[in-house]
């Protein structure tokens, strides 16, 4: 475990550089981070933690392929920044590595503009990392009924993302507006891999799908501009529908 908290350390150095306050998730900064970092004892905020790395990761990747370079390095600084170092007593008590390394890689290539080819192969790496820590929850967690409460809570979390970026229609956070892009197709990617068991349940898991399925007319464009048809009162109603499915 020694060798991971040496990573991470360094890897903090590496990615805090440059990374301002105005986009900082939730306004967290990396001392405020290592106060709160705890052992997660429920498998939902820790597959929540990682599902929202995912997020992150997943709006800087689609931005570096649309040649959104720098917007992309700042969502590829905030995994680590804000979220990673939380969780590293989670890891070690789970007796996992974590995937600070493969974090790690991609930043770098991220940072030093490498070719989309080289940058998806490290984003792949990262992922089945990822993967592989998402797996180190109890049976229970991975049935349906729980991976909708997780889903539930990503969409809150989506939901409040948005409420600071689309305001009265006005893009106020491009960051934040995408960031809630982010959380929502990862809450909707990790119901489509749950595992039904039965007709009822697929029916059950089809209906949450399709409530977020109707959100998606509130990211018009990846980078908005101008006037954006959209309120974070959609996504909270969305959480309501989905907990009461």
């Amino acid at each position: 475990m020694k060798k991971l908290l040496s990573i991470c350390i360094a890897f903090n150095i590496f990615i805090l550089n440059g990374c301002s306050n105005e986009n900082n998730h939730k306004g967290h900064n990396h001392d405020e981070v290592k106060k709160i970092a705890k052992v997660y004892e429920s498998d939902k905020e820790y597959l929540t933690q990682i599902a929202l790395m995912r997020g992150h990761l997943y709006v800087g990747i689609e931005l570096y392929k649309n040649g959104f370079l720098d917007n992309a390095k700042k969502h590829m600084k905030h995994p680590k920044s804000e979220l990673y170092s939380d969780i590293i007593p989670t890891f070690e008590s789970k007796k996992s590595a974590g995937f600070a390394v493969e974090l790690a890689d991609l930043a770098s290539a991220v940072e030093g503009e490498k070719d989309f080819a080289f940058i998806s192969s490290k984003y792949q790496n990262l992922s089945d990392a990822m993967a592989l820590n998402e797996d180190y929850v109890h049976d229970s967690s991975k049935l349906l009924s729980k991976r909708i409460i997780l889903v539930s809570s990503l969409l809150t979390v989506a939901a409040d993302e948005y409420a600071i970026g689309i305001v009265n229609k006005n893009v106020e956070n491009k960051f934040e507006y995408q960031d809630a892009l982010g959380f929502t197709i990862v809450a909707k990617n990790i119901l489509k891999k749950t595992v039904t068991y039965s007709e009822e349940e697929e029916i059950k898991k089809n209906k949450v799908l399709e409530i977020i399925e109707n959100l998606s007319n509130l990211w018009p464009s990846l980078v908005p501009t101008g006037i954006v048809d959209g309120d974070a009162k959609i996504i909270y109603d969305a959480v309501a529908k989905i907990n009461s499915v």
